[in-house]
């Protein structure tokens, strides 16, 4: 992610060696005068860097790709440079910048030493990254950055892009990994979660749905985001207006509807993601409204009817996705998601079932409100 703030450190002897090295391979004027370090636990190496440009202070943010992660990152900036070239000449004054990256002085947009991937980009002063939804006009502003991410690349050709995760939204092989798991149990855990795979067993088919879609040619493939959480828009700080759409290191091939349900799961739920009271978990209405009126309004001229039909569900398929990969993941001994408590990727789990149930209840209501907002049939 690229933001605007963190929890910062100064570099060591070491790091800053590394680092002017890497900003040498870059036409960038002035003198490097400051790095910090932004540790906020993302994925990749995160640094805040500074030039003293004759007495003027210019600011970038300089990563490191994680190669455990993202196992091409040749791949990864090659998608982020044809978004960002698709983009080009397309967005106006008043659209949500899409962030890039500098090319260096061999013309490409990340830059590679010793075996590790870097990459820079312009740091956008007075933005910040919300955690939770400051209220509701701000969250229909960030639907319509989503949206408008959605409309202006209708029109580029998948074969441009790379898909970097196979099967990175593949909700039956994800049960599928969730089921072997159980069978597996190689802690022991399996027996204290039955309830949470009769869950996963009883929704298989509704959870399938997209899939089964996409399988029979109903829906198209598009460029998806695929991270749409609601911090990866920076929003300025003074007026809450969205400044960028950022953490594009997922972009490739897929569903409109998993962009649109994933930032519902993200900004609409009442509680916390590893929420442990669920009487608290739930879908705020409000929220999946304004979301929905935002990115409708910018991205529904572009939608054929069956993605207009498949989007509400959308967000009951991704949510039982991901709470499908945390009980995995639980069973597996937390090997993938970073826990900061034991049970935690249960609680994690648990709690997206919770909102799961709540959405698949809701659903005549959001459905409606998709169809609403939509507009008139096309």
């Amino acid at each position: 992610m690229i933001e605007g703030s963190g929890v910062r450190v100064m570099v060591s002897v070491e790091q800053e060696e590394i680092i002017r090295r890497i900003v040498g391979c870059y036409d960038i004027a002035g003198d490097l005068v400051e790095i910090e370090s932004l540790v906020n636990g993302h994925i990749n190496d995160t640094y805040h860097i500074r030039f003293d440009r004759d007495g003027r202070v210019v600011q970038y943010i300089l990563q490191r790709i994680n190669r455990y992660v993202f196992k091409d990152p040749a791949k990864v900036m090659s998608n982020i440079k044809a978004v960002s070239d698709h983009l080009a000449g397309r967005q106006t004054a008043q659209d949500c910048a899409v962030i890039h990256f500098l090319e260096n002085r061999l013309g490409q947009n990340y830059s590679e030493l010793d075996g590790e991937f870097w990459r820079i980009c312009p740091f956008i002063e007075h933005s910040v990254a919300y955690e939770t939804v400051e209220n509701s006009t701000v969250l229909e502003s960030a639907g319509y950055a989503f949206g408008r991410f959605q409309e202006l690349l209708a029109d580029l050709p998948m074969d441009r892009l790379y898909e970097t995760i196979p099967g990175f939204h593949d909700t039956p092989a994800r049960l599928e990994a969730l089921m072997a798991a159980a069978t597996a149990d190689p802690v022991g855990r399996m027996a204290a979660v039955e309830p949470e795979l009769r869950f996963f067993q009883d929704n298989r088919a509704l959870a399938g749905t997209l899939a089964d879609w996409l399988d029979q040619g109903k829906l198209p493939l598009r460029v998806t985001h695929n991270d749409t959480k609601y911090n990866n828009i920076l929003m300025d700080e003074r007026t809450g207006r969205p400044l960028c759409v950022i953490d594009l290191d997922t972009v490739m091939p897929g569903l409109a509807m998993y962009d649109f349900g994933d930032a519902i799961r993200f900004a609409a739920n009442q509680a916390a993601e590893d929420e442990t009271d669920l009487t608290r978990v739930g879908l705020n209405m409000d929220y999946f409204t304004a979301f929905t009126q935002g990115f409708m309004t910018a991205a529904g001229d572009s939608l054929t009817e069956k993605e207009i039909e498949g989007m509400a569900l959308g967000a009951v398929v991704i949510t039982i996705e991901l709470a499908s990969r945390f009980l995995a993941d639980y069973l597996l001994d937390d090997r993938y998601f970073r826990i900061h408590r034991p049970g935690q990727n249960l609680d994690r789990a648990r709690s997206q079932i919770h909102l799961a149930q709540d959405m698949i209840g809701k659903l005549d209501q959001m459905n409606a409100v998709v169809r609403r907002c939509a507009g008139p049939l096309n």
